[in-house]
């Protein structure tokens, strides 16, 4: 799947320069496997910092609340926690 992801975003245009967080004209990434934790040299599932982002735990939260992340606090607890009033739905 990994392979996969990274073949749309070369297809997209992509090119991977030597800084890791660089800009970029697409980024996909394999934020859950089910219940699966993976560490590969190349993949880290779940996504390492998908706790800490906003606009990954929110929307999950809102299309499934009892959903789990493998290493993390309820999906309910981290989207209290990473609530934003400046972040807003792009369309409604």
């Amino acid at each position: 799947m990994l392979e996969a992801l990274q073949g749309i975003e070369q297809a997209f245009g992509r090119v991977r320069g030597p800084l890791r967080w660089g800009p970029r004209t697409l980024d996909l990434d394999l934020l859950l496997y089910g219940e699966e934790q993976i560490h590969t040299p190349t993949l880290t599932v779940p996504h390492p910092e998908m706790g800490n982002r906003p606009f990954v735990i929110l929307p999950l939260h809102e299309i499934a609340p009892e959903a789990r992340i493998p290493g993390l606090p309820p999906l309910t607890e981290l989207a209290a926690r990473l609530a934003d009033p400046t972040l807003r739905r792009l369309t409604d």
